[in-house]
């Protein structure tokens, strides 16, 4: 086994304690020790919505033509063999052999024992279908998986990942300090708003991994740091929750934010 395999599944082994490791960025020497490794203000992290009732401007393309656009311009693609979060934590409901994506000149470092590399339609393909399987995929830039996947030049890799709402690391994300619950940005201009239909059932607050759905006055409120994901509106039955980008040029300004953290090309 070589160094990188073995980085990684030590990585593995530390995913299962993600709700703990969290915590321990509120400690001050932890915290200093954690923004050294991945940098969070280096980090830019973006959810992109998987609910069809996301509502565009007219003529406006939706939020799946940003990964889109990544994958189309990137000049590597690579697929790992397995995704972390899922196998690590024994993944029931969505197939842990379904990897992340990475994208850029730095995939060509990443160990074919982890991930394989593929052309850019297969990379495509495989964003579809985990549209497909409604797990929610976020794009970005972060420097803690150039460090699992032994990568150097963590520049030029783009991590796209495709999250399930049962293992995903971000799930413990809101037990980390403010500046690492930060690093993941809310898609420019996307708004989550609870309409009169709802009738205070609670699916969105169990659906919101960020812990930012709770009910007030026996209805669904959205809490400040809602990341924009819209599992909240995928698992509400009554459409009650309304997830809309006003602005039609979202797609422009998140590319260009993303694009200025890492290069694809």
């Amino acid at each position: 086994m070589g160094i990188r395999t073995m980085a990684f599944d030590h990585l593995l082994r530390l995913l299962k304690y993600k709700d703990a490791l969290f915590k321990l960025t509120k400690i001050p020497l932890v915290s200093k020790v954690g923004k050294k490794l991945v940098d969070p203000k280096g980090v830019s992290l973006t959810y992109i919505p998987v609910t069809e009732r996301i509502e565009v401007p007219p003529g406006t393309a939706v939020p799946a033509s940003i990964v889109e656009d990544f994958i189309n311009k990137a000049s590597h693609h690579v697929i790992l063999h397995k995704c972390p979060c899922r196998t690590a934590n024994e993944c029931e409901d969505f197939p842990r052999d379904f990897g992340c994506t990475f994208l850029g000149e730095a995939t060509r470092g990443v160990d074919p024992r982890l991930g394989r590399h593929v052309s850019r339609e297969e990379a495509l393909e495989h964003y579809r279908r985990a549209r497909e399987m409604g797990l929610v995929s976020v794009v970005g830039k972060f420097k803690g998986d150039a460090l699992a996947l032994g990568v150097k030049d963590h520049d030029r890799l783009l991590t796209l990942c495709h999250c399930c709402p049962c293992c995903c690391i971000s799930g413990g994300l809101h037990n980390a300090e403010r500046e690492f619950r930060d690093s993941i940005v809310k898609l420019e201009g996307l708004s989550v708003e609870v309409t009169d239909a709802c009738n205070g059932c609670g699916l969105c607050v169990e659906a919101c991994i960020f812990k930012q759905m709770s009910l007030v006055d026996g209805r669904a409120s959205v809490g400040e740091e809602c990341k924009g994901c819209g599992r909240c509106a995928a698992a509400c039955k009554r459409g009650a929750i309304r997830i809309a980008v006003d602005n039609p040029d979202y797609i422009r300004r998140c590319i260009e934010r993303i694009s200025a953290f890492v290069d694809v090309t």
